[in-house]
């Protein structure tokens, strides 16, 4: 494969071969702008957040597209994919397996021209892909990055290596870039170094902030991705100062640490005021810790009006509103996808706009969108029919009108429509949804359905012209990712009860009608019939699963849960009376 061949004809392919949330992206010129898909490990395996290496999201984007031609970027955080697979290849015949499975181009060790794209770099050309600015600063700040050593002579960022970087395996801690007329320019990076601990068995330790959150984390629920189990959590706790990271983790009991999983577990732990007050310390040092950065950099670089912020520690909503309060900047985007979910799309990104010479453009607001999951998520009406043969299903007029009807009679529904999101949350196209109103909803949901810990919020997405009635937002306030937690006005409480987290927030989400017509006009009808312009919006899902991806996934969520039905694509499911019940076919 030629990888300068003309590219006005080349599909470029992003690989995230990350240790969660693998990926594999296409990008493509082909209408003049660029086309993304975006195909995650785990929604075709089903493990949630799974970093396998990214064969099956490969064979899923060779199904929808011809990879024949394609440009190849890849990445890994703390590792890079040369390494990683060579690692694989001493624990069985790994390279042996990609030659038969006619994946060998996609490995650096068979194509020298597969080309490896720094993490934080990739976070940042994930932003600059899909930013709606001409010109900002991105922040990228997560657990960690690249390492250090695999920054080769000709990089970019070289200049912001630490001194001794050939004497220590130094991880990418932080990142500053500044975008304009799209173009990436890193003005900032910072580094850490992990060390065993010497007295929690087992741990590595870092002065990275993300990497604090991921530590405490991991002490409270178990579980280094329960980040935003932390956010919800810290709102119970009373905070207490923490001053050096290393200090902190270090001098936890961590005998004390959470060694069980799941819901009932937890909320029997004997060391519950412990956990929530690390929680809220840690909260509070993060939100301290981000403001302090954001000043520092809105008075070196007073030039770059607006912040994007980008990496794990981007799903702070808490935080990210705060910041926003601030005034430091104009406005401030965190794209749907701020996690590992993107740096597939990063690295497509990066090959697509700076090594293949793409034209960029900005994304309005009104362009913004959520759903670059598989085309072939997509459910078609003829699918449905087939995989639902057994229940009952209805043809509506209108399945907005339909559903909207539903939930104004208290209803509980899944909703599925369309390509998948990619990002966390789910967004309008494979959600669960619910009157915002309905007594003891937030229980229910938790006890039968979502099997969460009972203090977590839930999310609320609201008609966009509406929400600054109903938030204490300013009017056209974006937020159409749920990417800040913002007050609900106090007059709104009683009714949004249910979306309304203890400190007063909301996890909420504006919806506008260019950007995703059917959920807007689904809302629309919801305000129509009760007078609230919003529903209970979340993840279509069960705890320990990943977002539902398929019809097929749809059918086995419907099964296994107590939802009252199943709006897909234009049709309607009604629940089974009793299991495996066939109802007769509308």
């Amino acid at each position: 494969m030629n990888q300068s061949a003309d590219s006005n004809n080349i599909t470029c392919v992003g690989l995230g071969k990350t240790l969660f949330n693998s990926s594999a992206c296409y990008v493509s010129n082909k209408s003049g702008k660029p086309e993304i898909e975006i195909i995650l490990t785990e929604r075709i395996t089903r493990q949630k957040a799974s970093g396998a290496w990214p064969e099956q999201a490969l064979a899923v984007l060779s199904k929808n597209h011809n990879l024949e031609n394609c440009f190849i970027t890849e990445n890994r955080d703390v590792v890079a994919p040369p390494k990683f697979e060579e690692f694989l290849n001493k624990s069985f015949p790994f390279f042996e397996y990609l030659q038969k499975k006619n994946l060998s181009k996609y490995s650096s060790h068979f194509n020298e021209n597969v080309k490896h794209i720094t993490h934080h770099l990739c976070h940042a050309s994930a932003a600059l892909i899909v930013s709606p600015f001409e010109k900002a600063l991105i922040l990228v700040i997560d657990g960690a990055g690249s390492n250090v050593k695999d920054f080769s002579d000709g990089h970019a960022e070289k200049k912001f290596l630490p001194p001794n970087f050939e004497e220590k395996d130094y991880l990418e801690e932080s990142s500053v870039y500044g975008l304009e007329s799209g173009k990436l320019t890193c003005l900032e990076k910072n580094w850490q170094e992990f060390k065993k601990s010497s007295r929690a068995e087992g741990h590595w330790l870092s002065e990275g902030l993300g990497s604090l959150y991921e530590k405490a984390a991991e002490y409270i629920f178990n579980d280094k991705r329960a980040a935003g189990k932390v956010m919800g959590l810290a709102a119970l706790g009373r905070s207490f100062e923490i001053i050096k990271r290393n200090v902190f983790l270090e001098g936890l009991d961590w005998s004390l640490a959470f060694k069980g999983s799941g819901k009932n577990q937890w909320e029997s732990s004997k060391h519950f005021n412990t956990y929530i007050n690390i929680a809220a310390s840690v909260q509070n040092h993060f939100e301290k810790s981000l403001m302090a950065l954001a000043v520092g950099l809105q008075e070196k670089y007073p030039e770059y009006e607006n912040l994007i912020l980008v990496g794990g520690c981007a799903l702070n909503c808490t935080t990210n509103m705060k910041l926003f309060n601030s005034g430091l900047f104009k406005a401030i985007y965190i794209p749907p996808f701020p996690g590992d979910e993107s740096i597939g799309l990063g690295a497509a990104s990066y090959a697509y706009h700076f090594l293949l010479n793409n034209p960029w453009r900005a994304r309005s607001w009104q362009e913004q969108k959520s759903s670059f999951g598989s085309l072939c998520s997509v459910p078609t009406e003829e699918e449905i029919r087939k995989e639902f043969r057994d229940f009952e299903i209805i043809k509506p007029e209108n399945i907005e009108k339909f559903a909207a009807k539903l939930l104004a009679e208290h209803k509980i529904i899944g909703w599925c429509q369309g390509q998948s999101e990619t990002g966390p949350r789910a967004l309008g196209n494979r959600s669960i949804l619910a009157r915002v109103d309905s007594p003891g909803l937030k229980n229910r949901l938790n006890s039968e359905i979502k099997m969460r810990e009972n203090f977590r919020p839930y999310g609320c997405s609201i008609l966009h012209e509406e929400a600054h009635s109903y938030f204490d937002i300013p009017d056209g306030f974006e937020n159409p990712f749920m990417s800040f937690a913002v007050k609900t006005r106090p007059e709104h409480r009683q009714v949004l009860h249910e979306v309304t987290h203890f400190d007063g927030t909301s996890r909420m989400q504006t919806v506008g009608s260019a950007s995703n017509v059917r959920f807007y006009n689904l809302i629309k009808e919801v305000k129509d019939l009760t007078g609230t312009p919003c529903v209970l919006n979340t993840s279509l899902n069960v705890m320990g699963e990943p977002i539902v991806e398929t019809v097929q996934d749809a059918k086995r969520f419907l099964i296994s849960t107590p939802v009252d039905g199943m709006a897909i694509g234009d049709l309607y499911i009604k629940k089974l009376t009793k299991p495996g019940q066939i109802q007769g076919n509308a």
